[in-house]
């Protein structure tokens, strides 16, 4: 005999067909030891078409130990049984997956040691033949003939009839139901098995004795006694009983309620050689294969959008799908990322690595390149902060101010100073939303909430880095490609720089002209885009990327959206992004992803119940196949992406290095006659805002640290009253002498 394998059940498809799984073992022996106390169902065999047939139904299994290590004798009292055809209604529709008789023996013996085995012998059709002619032999010494006289009631006549008559009527309706069940079996040269169940006798054997027989017909019980687990396993096939068949054999098949059901939804693949690899096919969503699914690389043109729960693997999918595109070197690739585990990616293949508050590059996000038109540019920029902004109802009085800011900034250059750019907001929001008087301005509440909504554009052109006109030129960054990394930037302004850096990236794509449909040309990948894109319906960056998704595709432009949950995005723009890779979604997410995916063959139920419990690696996916030059809509199936480590792009974190364009700067404060003045306070503002106090020495100096170099500020000498604070325009950098 083969050596023996025992085999632990971890995990079983939702839908198990026991039929069917029990056709695939091709009539081999096997047995089922059910421990109820552990609640751990093993499979025991000799014949590798269990293993390879286990795996391919996508049953979880793995290797285990001998339940059986010692060397001693054990008992086992064991049942020959019998299992009449199920009794069906015809007018009710059957399912197709019958339940096993033996289902509920963990609940129902659950607390008690018992430990049951059901054993599945293959009989020959020469076995099962032989067994046949015994049983008609026996039901034909049954039968006794014989003439019963009767008078009906109301009538005056007698009548005889010849009856038949048995002496066991019991066991003549077991041995021609078994006889029908033999016929059919020779008839269709089918699969047949001989089964027993067996109680070991060491521990909770009477609790175990009382399920089988309430179960179960028990036409025989024996005991015996085995050595080993090897020596049991060959004796089920000497005993004699009679075989069922296959189908009857199935719904004796059980596993434990315990172990974890894996939802399977019917998918059907093509396996693809060529373009970029997602993933290999998982069938039904439960079993791997080593089947490819690859999608061309053009298609991602039409917008890609990854979704699921942190740690499912989206990420590193990503990181695998556009690495792909990286290394064949003819798409331009733009990562915006809140955090820097893109930065390995980044170096890795050749893409710049611009670290946001750490790298000092000297960056001007409104200047607009001379080969944009500059009122695209910014109406785009206006519409993107304002959506960065949160402020709800204000957003579009926010939108309104900016646009009339950028009307006065971009007049006369492409290439604004920052610092006039504020100017001009804090001018815009008091024409539209404040009234100035002789000593203050007041404004509405709308001023007001638009003023602290734009409170993080000023903290960002407050740094030396954001602050300078001629900063890095974006078109050169982009051609080569690049990840902006902002893992060192606070989530309250997060949104800001997401939508800073895309309008620069969107005053590029305008470049490109409309025949890029076969193309890849350039691919934009937002990490956590919910920052700039809410799934607010009547958001104006919504609307406007709803527009840019089906222009992009003209372009050759490839979207790349990344987020926690499909919800992140509105639903009018999910439809339009026609590559999906759903990982696990939460509870509440589960039924909108579904919504978006197309399984031909699934319940809606079935596929919501997938998306809460995909395992990590494992997802949904709805893309675009082609055929031969077409591209055409293929229907969902579930993939495993490629193992890929964060090891493989970690970078070094860059040193942060000091501005020189900062400077410690001197006032010296004097009165009219010249002479220095001690203790004066002293408050420095910068665009608006109070950024530092100083007393004055004896000799009359104030001094500040860190003002930017040539920027201008306002340096307020306060008097004992109000109106005798004095008030003088200063710039970092240059000493100055002010007289009050």
């Amino acid at each position: 005999m083969a050596e023996l394998h025992y085999i632990r059940i971890n995990a079983i498809p939702s839908n198990a067909d026991h039929l069917l799984l029990l056709n695939s073992f091709l009539n081999s022996k096997f047995m089922v030891l059910h421990d109820t106390s552990a609640g751990l169902t093993s499979v025991i065999t000799d014949s590798p078409n269990v293993i390879t047939a286990m795996h391919n139904f996508g049953i979880s299994a793995s290797e285990a130990g001998d339940p059986w290590a010692e060397e001693s004798a054990r008992r086992f009292k064991l049942f020959s049984t019998y299992l009449f055809e199920e009794n069906t209604n015809p007018y009710k529709k059957e399912n197709s997956i019958q339940e096993s008789k033996l289902s509920d023996m963990y609940a129902i013996l659950k607390g008690t040691d018992a430990r049951i085995m059901t054993a599945f012998c293959p009989s020959e059709i020469r076995s099962t033949t032989r067994i046949k002619k015994e049983i008609e032999k026996d039901i034909s010494e049954m039968e006794v003939r014989a003439t019963r006289n009767a008078r009906p009631i109301l009538e005056n006549r007698e009548y005889s009839a010849q009856v038949e008559i048995y002496h066991d009527s019991d066991k003549k309706r077991v041995l021609g139901s078994a006889l029908n069940m033999l016929n059919d079996i020779i008839m269709s040269n089918g699969t047949s098995y001989k089964f027993y169940a067996l109680i070991d006798m060491s521990a909770g054997a009477e609790e175990a004795e009382r399920y089988i027989k309430s179960k179960l017909l028990i036409l025989e019980e024996t005991e015996i006694t085995a050595k080993s687990m090897t020596e049991l396993y060959a004796t089920m096939e000497k005993i004699n009983c009679i075989p069922f068949s296959a189908e009857r054999c199935s719904r004796l098949l059980s596993f434990s309620d315990r172990i974890r059901k894996l939802p399977a939804i019917k998918t059907s693949f093509n396996a693809s050689e060529k373009g970029i690899v997602v993933g290999s096919y998982v069938q039904n969503g439960i079993k791997s294969t080593d089947e490819k699914l690859c999608i061309m690389k053009e298609s991602l043109n039409l917008g890609t959008i990854v979704s699921g729960l942190p740690g499912s693997g989206k990420t590193l999918s990503a990181k695998s799908i556009i690495g792909q595109v990286a290394k064949e070197g003819d798409t331009k690739i733009v990562i915006i990322s809140p955090n820097d585990e893109w930065d390995g990616f980044g170096d890795s293949n050749g893409l710049e690595v611009i670290r946001i508050y750490n790298s000092q590059k000297p960056i001007n996000f409104f200047r607009c390149d001379s080969t944009i038109n500059a009122e695209r540019f910014y109406e785009d920029l206006s519409m993107l902060i304002a959506s960065a902004s949160n402020a709800g109802p204000y957003r579009n009085s926010i939108e309104k101010v900016l646009l009339s800011a950028f009307n006065k900034s971009y007049k006369d250059t492409k290439d604004p100073d920052p610092n006039t750019v504020y100017s001009n907001i804090e001018l815009a929001v008091i024409e539209q939303h404040a009234k100035v008087t002789n000593t203050s301005v007041k404004y509405t509440k709308h001023g007001e909430n638009i003023k602290a909504a734009l409170q993080n554009l000023r903290l960002i052109i407050s740094r030396p880095e954001f602050a300078y006109n001629n900063g890095i030129d974006f078109r050169s960054i982009i051609e080569k490609g690049a990840v902006f990394d902002l893992s060192n930037v606070s989530n309250n302004m997060k949104p800001f720089f997401y939508a800073l850096i895309l309008n620069q990236i969107y005053g590029f794509a305008e470049s490109f002209d409309i025949y890029g449909d076969s193309k890849l040309r350039m691919l934009i990948c937002l990490e956590e885009a919910q920052v700039v894109f809410s799934n607010d319906i009547e958001s104006a960056a919504n609307q406007d990327l709803e527009n840019r998704v089906q222009n992009f595709r003209k372009k050759g432009i490839g979207l790349f959206l990344i987020t926690h949950n499909a919800t992140d995005i509105s639903p009018r723009i999910r439809r339009l992004l026609q590559f999906k890779m759903y990982f696990r979604q939460s509870a509440d997410v589960a039924k909108y992803a579904a919504n978006d995916l197309i399984f031909n063959e699934a319940e809606d139920i079935e596929i919501v119940k997938k998306m809460k419990v995909l395992g990590q690696r494992i997802c949904a996916v709805s893309y675009i196949g082609m055929e031969g030059s077409r591209k055409v809509p293929e229907a969902s199936v579930f993939v495993e992406v490629p193992e890929v480590t964060e090891e493989e792009f970690r970078a070094e974190p860059e040193m942060h290095e000091s501005s020189s364009r900062l400077s410690d700067t001197r006032f010296i404060i004097k009165n009219k006659e010249g002479t220095a003045v001690q203790g004066a306070n002293v408050q420095l503002l910068y665009l608006g805002e109070r950024i530092s106090e100083s007393t004055s020495d004896k000799d009359g100096y104030a001094v500040f640290t860190g003002m930017l170099v040539d920027k201008r500020y306002e340096l307020a000498v306060l008097g004992e009253k109000k109106k005798d604070t004095k008030r003088f325009s200063v710039y970092g950098g240059k000493s100055q002498e002010l007289i009050i």
